[in-house]
């Protein structure tokens, strides 16, 4: 049933629990050893006994457990025992505590695990890093600069390229987001809305330095997620997409009402486009026809000079 494992520094120094503390789903308040036939009593003393020690947290029912998780390896600069590299959370530029998920952190602070039969077998490559674990002083990173990357990954495509926000990682693996840290500690993160958008639209939604999005998160409530200017402008031996994904948390009234306003804005760019092609198709018609005038013009003045008798 165990999610997730930390060593922290918080726990008793006993040996039963120096090795661990777990986040695991949070059962329903009706469940028990009859309604789940993979929990028998004694786990269930087990996992009731963990909980009252702060050895196990629980984690809302039906929740994304990998936000707390994350959430609290970061806090505490723990390790995460789970053969799950994040690649969405870190694809799609997650921030934990100020910090941008990167895959270096994730390669750093996850351990991956096997069993052999019922014996649990950590990677022991891993579990060197936690018998030398030293906890950092969690001073604040530097600002980070925007990151060139292509185009931000669903869910769907996880399974792609890991490193994408490796280049600007800091000494720890994560880089500071200060522009959107106090937001995303106050609005929840455990609901997320993906949002498309024509990648030339990019620089509008940016608007002057980071204000017109600014503005729009504070408007809705919202905390939103999209590519950096630098996306728009990256040179890629790669033919890139035009399609742009945005990741909108918060509230579901929230994000319908972002949606909403994002819908609208798509619509009215769509209207603009299309007059602005009308134009285009308008003028070198003009020209054309101005042209054909002007040459008429020239072969009539030609006709009359031949005409002309200079005897």
């Amino acid at each position: 049933m165990a999610k997730r494992t930390f060593p922290s520094s918080r726990l008793p120094s006993s040996s039963s629990a120096r090795c661990s503390r777990r986040l695991v789903d949070s059962p329903s308040s009706s469940a028990g050893p009859r309604e789940n036939g993979a929990m028998e009593t004694d786990d269930w003393a087990l996992l009731n006994e963990l909980v009252q020690k702060d050895h196990v947290i629980l984690t809302p029912s039906q929740a994304h457990d990998d936000f707390y998780v994350i959430d609290y390896a970061v806090k505490y600069d723990g390790f995460i025992v789970t053969n799950d590299m994040f690649r969405d959370h870190v694809s799609n530029k997650r921030s934990f505590h100020g910090k941008r998920l990167t895959s270096t952190w994730v390669r750093s602070h996850c351990i991956d695990f096997t069993f052999v039969g019922k014996e649990f077998m950590p990677n022991p490559r891993a579990m060197e890093r936690v018998f030398n674990f030293q906890p950092s002083t969690m001073e604040p990173l530097p600002s980070a600069a925007p990151t060139i990357t292509p185009v931000q990954k669903t869910l769907s495509s996880s399974e792609n390229d890991v490193g994408d926000a490796d280049d600007d990682a800091g000494d720890d693996g994560m880089t500071v987001d200060h522009a959107g840290t106090k937001r995303s500690k106050t609005i929840d993160l455990s609901e997320v809305t993906y949002y498309k958008v024509p990648r030339g639209l990019l620089p509008m939604l940016h608007g002057e330095d980071g204000q017109t999005m600014e503005k729009f998160q504070e408007f809705t409530g919202t905390y939103i997620v999209l590519p950096s200017h630098a996306a728009l402008e990256a040179p890629s031996p790669r033919q890139l997409s035009n399609v742009l994904t945005l990741s909108i948390y918060g509230p579901e009234a929230s994000r319908q009402q972002a949606v909403g306003h994002l819908d609208a804005f798509l619509l009215q760019m769509q209207e603009q486009y299309a007059i602005q092609q009308r134009q285009q198709q308008y003028m070198p018609s003009q020209q054309q026809q101005q042209s054909t005038a002007s040459n008429g013009n020239m072969a009539a003045q030609d006709d009359q000079m031949m005409e002309i008798d200079p005897y």
